[in-house]
């Protein structure tokens, strides 16, 4: 069965937490050069692989901006097999080209068989974000003002939840980096703290190869993940660990 990485639980747990560490602008810039498709597959805990994901880089998608495709379903080449897409947990996001910041992101999670699904929207202007939820019809939306200067940070960092792929990738790679920003997810309309750490390096292999890579962790106040970023340009994502999912790399296209 299909486990999409659930919007209302996950945040609901990750919401709130204080580092210490003040919320910058973690992201140092782009490290992709063009279009790129990372194709990966999700495995469960137990080793039972539970669908595919493709992540997209559109540089060129409008002058100055960005968009991030991340498509997910329990579809596709599944152990040589071509498997039915039942369910489908797609994201994707406009955000600044050089600083990723976010201009509107949006989430979709569908289930094919019962004709139903939920979206979550974000639009954002300089000071604040409209966050909108459209559960089978239904809607329910909220503004939030967003992370503003203050004389202990006077240049807060923040994200869009949907960027997190390309935002890990960004960061100072360097043995025990450490920093914190402002995660803001429409799925229950919280703006909360994410730390990183960079824990050191490591030889991972995934169907698409064995890469040197360095290890990222994610905490909030509940909840850890980790990152397996490759150590070399462009730096992509090889492996990560999200809640009970392990994403594996197995085909890479562009750069």
């Amino acid at each position: 069965m299909f486990t999409m990485l659930p919007a209302l639980a996950l945040l609901a747990a990750a919401c709130g937490g204080d580092s210490g560490l003040p919320e910058t602008k973690v992201f140092q810039g782009p490290v992709w050069s063009g279009e790129e498709s990372l194709s990966y597959i999700l495995v469960e805990k137990g080793g039972e692989i539970d669908g595919t994901c493709v992540l997209e880089t559109h540089p060129e998608f409008e002058p100055g901006r960005t968009k991030l495709n991340q498509l997910c379903g329990d579809g596709g080449t599944i152990n040589g097999e071509e498997k039915p897409t039942l369910h489908r947990d797609d994201r994707t996001a406009t955000v600044d080209a050089e600083t990723l910041r976010p201009i509107s992101a949006m989430r979709t999670i569908s289930d094919l068989e019962k004709k139903q699904s939920t979206t979550f929207t974000s639009t954002y202007t300089n000071t604040e974000v409209s966050l909108e939820a459209d559960v089978n019809g239904k809607l329910n939306s909220a503004k939030r003002t967003l992370p503003a200067p203050t004389e202990d940070n006077p240049d807060p960092g923040y994200y869009d939840d949907e960027s997190l792929f390309w935002v890990i990738r960004g960061i100072p790679l360097e043995a025990d980096w450490e920093g914190a920003y402002h995660d803001i997810n429409a799925g229950n309309g919280r703006i909360f703290n994410v730390e990183l750490r960079v824990e050191g390096q490591k030889r991972v292999t995934v169907p698409a190869g064995t890469f040197d890579t360095w290890e990222i962790r994610l905490k909030t106040n509940s909840i850890v993940q980790h990152f397996w970023v490759e150590r070399e340009a462009p730096h992509r994502v090889i492996q990560a660990e999200i809640e009970r999912i392990t994403y594996k790399l197995v085909d890479a296209a562009g750069q």
